[in-house]
């Protein structure tokens, strides 16, 4: 049996960065009765949502696949009070630690993001950018891990490094903070659980290529009641069962050769055979794999004392990685591919872990990723973004129902935002109406897409916050990007805040040590 009984040191407790360069009404186009008039108590429960890899037009190409309508007229954003822009850039774009407490002093210029003029075209560049402005944008940006770092710590720090400053020190996270204040704590993601994104919420490391130890970090340290993603060493990335391929399958088959790629072999079979204590706990871990378990406990049928694992049977993503070959077709979905029958989807997970946390009396904190709009991204896969952006909102869908039927926005703060933009999708004539808005051609329709990148962006992304605690980040306000109002429409005045100011919504949300 493994039992981790060392308690994990507690760093000193991290303050959030917070420049207050203005006070200001709710950013959604009008003053707001319900957010005047909400208390200053502090919330129950925090919830924060993450797109990874979503530009602002990822947002509008999901809403106008579910039902025609822009980002902010869908159900699941429309009445969120405070809609803001949000700058991610990192400390330093160095892949390891530089001991320089000011970084590569990097910054979001709206001037130049938004900068019309021809540029010279770098022959490197397969996308041939002749913009100016599309060549910052794909300038100096963030990894997930350093923006992870930045929404889960309030620090910047450079890419690779999983809540470790730029100093090589490790750094307080949200989890620790609510773990300590008596919340529950619990990490969701739609990608492999020690990725970047899911692990800046639950491990420390000074990379986050370290998948397997960051794997360890998160199961043992104590910080987490329940952590579900992918990465079951059983499967494949269309939810083959590794066990069940002949030699000859196995060869061809890349998943045969990493079962342990995301997850130890030690801590996996520790986690099967009900084994695996973490820090703090009298209990070892509940492991659920199959799709009828997450569905039993997202319909409430289902009870689990003890930390809880959930690691659905597929390798890679929830869907994003499955291939048409071995699924077959289905004309209903957006990629023409039939979905994995055995694998849940993220509004189930979603729902199992408010279930599941929801019970503790002192509230808990919640990460939901979905974390394939990336993956998608990165690949140029319009039809795959569209699929991962609709599963994330009918998983905010699936929270503010939870919410109404069980809590209450008066001490729920819910949180929804990206890490960064990625592959900078915009119209087919991008190239000469510079940020050319996409063709929609209605619900059930994909836009006409034309792709800048494909890697992560420099953009000023989009932020939406709910309830009790969402006015503190009308307070944190560090400026104003007219243009992104005007082409993107997501405020009226282009407000938009920092990365870290997250964080330091979120500790200011916690309750207080007096």
């Amino acid at each position: 049996m493994l039992i981790y009984k060392e308690k994990y040191k507690k760093p000193a407790l991290v303050a959030a960065a917070v420049l207050a360069v203005m006070t200001l009404s709710a950013c959604n186009d009008s003053d707001n009765d319900t957010t005047a008039a909400r208390s200053s108590s502090k919330p129950k429960n925090i919830i924060l949502m993450i797109s990874d890899g979503a530009s602002w037009n990822t947002w509008e190409m999901g809403a106008e696949w579910q039902a025609g309508v822009t980002a902010n007229a869908l159900p699941a954003y429309a009445d969120m009070e405070v809609r803001l822009g949000m700058t991610t850039y990192p400390l330093t774009t160095s892949s390891k630690p530089t001991n320089d407490v000011n970084g590569d002093g990097l910054s979001y210029d709206a001037a130049k993001a938004w900068d019309e003029s021809a540029a010279t075209v770098d022959e490197s560049d397969s996308y041939q950018t002749a913009i100016a402005g599309y060549q910052y944008l794909k300038s100096n940006y963030t990894d997930s891990a350093a923006a992870g770092t930045a929404l889960a710590t309030g620090h910047k720090t450079y890419n690779n490094a999983i809540n470790y400053d730029n100093l090589g020190q490790p750094l307080a996270y949200i989890t620790q903070l609510a773990k300590q204040a008596g919340k529950a704590t619990g990490v969701v993601t739609s990608v492999q659980l020690s990725h970047a994104t899911p692990a800046a919420f639950a491990a420390q490391n000074l990379s986050r290529k370290n998948m397997t130890d960051i794997a360890r970090d998160m199961l043992t340290n104590g910080n987490l009641d329940l952590l579900m993603g992918t990465g079951n060493p059983g499967y494949d990335g269309n939810g083959s069962d590794m066990s069940a391929l002949s030699d000859d399958e196995c060869a061809a088959t890349y998943a045969c050769y990493t079962p342990y790629d995301t997850i130890g072999e030690t801590e996996w079979t520790s986690l099967k055979a009900g084994e695996l204590i973490p820090s703090g706990s009298s209990t070892p871990w509940t492991l659920i794999e199959s799709k009828a378990s997450f569905e039993a406990l997202a319909n409430g049928s289902l009870s689990v004392t003890g930390p809880l694992v959930g690691i659905p049977k597929v390798r890679w993503t929830l869907q994003q990685g499955r291939e048409a070959s071995v699924l077959g077709a289905d004309a209903s979905q957006p990629s023409g591919v039939k979905k994995i029958a055995t694998v849940p989807d993220l509004p189930t997970l979603t729902q199992g872990a408010l279930n599941y946390l929801g019970k503790n009396e002192s509230g808990f904190f919640l990460m939901v990723e979905g974390g394939a709009v990336d993956w998608a991204a990165h690949a140029n896969q319009a039809d795959r973004m569209v699929e991962e952006q609709v599963d994330f909102n009918q998983a905010l869908q699936a929270v503010e129902e939870w919410v109404a039927a069980n809590s209450s926005w008066d001490e729920t703060l819910l949180i929804v935002t990206t890490d960064h933009g990625n592959a900078l999708p915009l119209g087919l004539d991008s190239d000469s109406v510079p940020y050319q808005s996409l063709t929609f051609n209605g619900a059930e329709a994909l836009p006409a897409v034309r792709f800048w990148s494909g890697n992560h962006t420099n953009e000023l992304v989009r932020l939406w916050a709910r309830g009790q605690g969402s006015d503190e980040f009308n307070a944190r306000v560090r400026g104003q990007d007219a243009t992104f109002a005007s082409t993107v429409g997501h405020n009226t005045e282009g407000n938009y805040v920092d990365n870290t100011d997250v964080f330091g919504v979120m500790q200011a949300a916690l309750p207080s040590d007096e």
